[in-house]
């Protein structure tokens, strides 16, 4: 019997998700844990691995389309096994209906199939979708067959073929049209429901960082000893702002429609930067972790993120984010709040400035931080407060540590 490809549950309050990408077409060899495609949930892109070797028969799943979790994508054919469509194949029910012929257009009553995302990429790309070769099921459409056309150089027309192309259309503005990645979607959808939904207000201080600087001096020689990665500024920072964060709970809360949910723990969210798409991994119960407990599960969540090992687990649920671009030059910056979080804090880099102590101009390393808060939930001055405790803790940090 050939093995049947589910379409996974890899959160727990995941219901329905979209085949993002397919890695592997009609009729191909796999080996049982290869990636065959990529899932997309309301948290994050994950890779789904093949269940055994053999075929790949009877795609069902078309990217872009939202199904059920559970429902068959495809069957895996073992070495001997006849091609046969399985009679469960038969139904795959999506999440959403099907466009009808009379939606679909005259393509679709002229006979080509084609994906809803793959028309839709098409239409604002100004493609013909007849000029695109189909590898789906029956020869449909899909995503990645139109960005594979799109990606290919134009084909040079001999004098006798060419003809007078009709003169464009009037756009503002010339250029590539790239669509969204699957995370870029998801980002772009939580983002605008955040700027829409919470009311931001922002703080910003300047705080000295001599006293955090000199003790990531000695904890990496403390962390050399004990096998414990070095330990970074983000690190440090995420690590004084979980035990501020039990003294302030109002900026670990969350807002729930006219409720405020207080959170047991302290996950920190920190933000960072995955081939030009924004992730997010949770350093979970952080008020509980040491120094070197962190900096090894910061590295840990790090690497996760660079080899797309993460799971939606890691990637949801957090309570506080840090984004922290100060590596890049930034002096200073707002960020937006990472829904449903009531918080976040932007860290600018540390540069030295003359500043008055005692009397006297010296130079200082300095740095600017920049809480986002939803008004709904955080008034005024529970973030002063917050923002004051903080530089008092960077300032002193050994005082918490």
């Amino acid at each position: 019997m050939p093995v049947e490809v589910i379409l996974p549950k890899v959160d727990m309050d995941m219901e329905t998700g979209t085949i993002e990408t397919w890695h592997v077409k009609e009729g191909d060899q796999v080996r049982q844990g290869d990636t065959i495609f990529e899932i997309g949930t309301n948290k994050a892109v994950m890779e789904v691995e093949a269940p055994a070797s053999g075929a790949i028969r009877n795609i069902k799943a078309e990217t872009g389309v939202p199904i059920a979790v559970g429902t068959p994508v495809a069957w895996i054919y073992r070495d001997g096994e006849a091609a046969s469509e399985p009679a469960a194949a038969a139904s795959l029910p999506p999440a959403e209906a099907p466009l009808s012929p009379a939606i679909a257009g005259p393509s679709a009553a002229s006979g080509l199939r084609a994906t809803p995302l793959a028309r839709r990429i098409a239409r604002q790309n100004g493609l013909d979708l007849k000029a695109v070769t189909g590898t789906g099921p029956r020869g449909r459409i899909g995503e990645a067959d139109v960005k594979r056309h799109l990606e290919q150089p134009p084909r040079c027309i001999p004098a006798q073929e060419a003809r007078p192309a009709p003169a464009p259309a009037a756009s503002p503005s010339e250029g590539r049209l790239q669509p969204f990645s699957a995370i870029r979607r998801i980002v772009a959808s939580r983002l605008s429901e955040s700027m829409r939904t919470a009311p931001h207000f922002y703080l910003t201080a300047e705080i000295e960082m001599s006293a955090a600087r000199e003790l990531l001096r000695r904890l990496a020689r403390r962390h050399e000893r004990i096998g414990a990665p070095k330990p970074s500024l983000t690190v440090l920072i995420a690590r004084v702002a979980a035990r501020i964060l039990r003294d302030h709970p109002v900026i670990n809360a969350s807002a729930e429609g006219e409720a405020t949910r207080f959170h047991e723990r302290i996950d920190i969210g920190i933000a960072m930067e995955r081939d030009g798409d924004l992730v997010v991994p949770v350093l979970r119960d952080a008020a509980s972790m040491d120094m070197p407990a962190m900096s090894r599960e910061f590295a840990r969540l790090r690497d996760g993120m660079a080899k797309r090992t993460l799971t939606p687990a890691e990637l949801g649920g957090g309570t506080f984010t840090i984004s922290n671009l100060g590596m890049y030059g930034v002096d200073s910056f707002t960020a937006i709040i990472n829904p449903p979080q009531g918080a976040i804090l932007a860290v600018g880099r540390t540069l030295d400035k003359p500043v008055g102590r005692d009397g006297q101009i010296v130079l200082r390393p300095m740095a600017n931080f920049t809480l986002s808060s939803d008004h709904r939930i955080v008034d005024g001055v529970a973030a002063a407060r917050f923002m004051a405790e903080l530089r008092e803790a960077l300032e002193n940090p050994e005082v918490l540590l």
